[in-house]
């Protein structure tokens, strides 16, 4: 072959390399990643390899269940899948015996890889039973007994005296009990007025869960009350008098498929300046990152005013 040929030959093939590597370049342009984070029926959806990896490790390794339940014919519920990184995929799993079985289920979550190994795994609860027929017959009474009383109260006892709300020097400010529970779920406006499901989640899934409290704050002045909002406004006392700061449930929530069992009905996030005028009011809900289990003591709020609500 010529050199005048051999060079004709590269420079006809040089086109078809170039075609190869630009073949080559757009197939490893990253895809489109699903949502970060799905509940339910839509966790199975979006991320299927994995949520089946998790359910078969579980079915195949009962034994880390310990001797009570290794043995036992156990049902297994999706509660959520999310993304994490390095394309890690964390299954949380809700397991409990099939038959006999009255109470709380078990939970657990799995770290899947993409090829559908387990990476980690670790049991969060197991399942609890309830007490038995006669002492729920008995806690059943107690909790109609209450109600009774609790509304004749409500009849013969003005709103001063409720112990959840109080007088401060400029504002009325009503705290509620507050609830916990694992995940919040809720539907809500972005800043541009479209609805979208919102949802929250602890940053310590393991040991954390989200207590809740529902404020109402009323301007009773004849001025106007400027309110700030934030991780300074107020602190939860827990039963072993620590004390922790509201999160920032703008920043906090991100959006996420409708989750029956996580909904919080009404939920409201209460963050950033709210401005009172004379007699008016503002209802949210304040959110708290706090060990599971936590009893709780006062709430104090201290945005424009210091006020301690205080729990029985």
């Amino acid at each position: 072959m010529t050199e005048e040929n051999r060079t004709e030959q590269n420079a006809a093939e040089e086109p078809q390399a170039t075609d190869e590597d630009a073949a080559v370049s757009a197939s490893a342009e990253p895809a489109v990643k699903s949502a970060s984070c799905e509940f339910g029926e839509e966790a199975t959806k979006s991320f299927p390899s994995q949520v089946s990896a998790a359910l078969e490790y579980a079915r195949a390794n009962k034994y880390e269940y310990g001797p009570r339940l290794r043995d036992a014919d156990l049902t297994w519920n999706v509660v959520s899948a999310e993304r994490m990184a390095g394309d890690i995929v964390r299954v949380r799993l809700e397991f409990m015996p099939i038959s006999g079985f009255r109470g709380d289920p078990g939970s657990e979550y799995m770290d899947i890889d993409a090829g559908g190994a387990v990476l980690a795994r670790r049991q969060l609860s197991i399942p609890k039973e309830n007490k038995p027929f006669v002492l729920m017959g008995i806690t059943a009474f107690s909790v109609i007994l209450a109600v009774v009383v609790i509304s004749l109260m409500t009849v013969f006892k003005s709103e001063a005296g409720d112990p959840l709300y109080v007088a401060g020097r400029t504002l009325y400010i009503r705290a509620e009990e507050p609830k916990q529970q694992q995940f919040i779920s809720y539907q809500g406006a972005d800043t541009m007025g479209t609805v979208y499901n919102w949802a929250m989640k602890p940053e310590d899934e393991a040991n954390n869960e989200l207590v809740y409290v529902k404020v109402t704050l009323i301007n009773e002045t004849s001025g106007t009350v400027n309110l700030i909002v934030d991780e300074t406004s107020s602190t939860l006392m827990d039963g072993n008098r620590s004390t922790y700061i509201p999160i920032d449930t703008i920043s906090r929530a991100y959006t996420a498929e409708p989750a029956p069992r996580y909904t919080v009905p009404g939920f409201v996030p209460i963050w950033g300046t709210v401005k009172l005028n004379a007699r008016e009011q503002v209802t949210g809900m304040l959110v708290f990152d706090m060990p599971r289990g936590s009893s709780f003591s006062e709430l104090r709020w201290t945005a424009s005013d210091s006020v301690t609500i205080r729990y029985q």
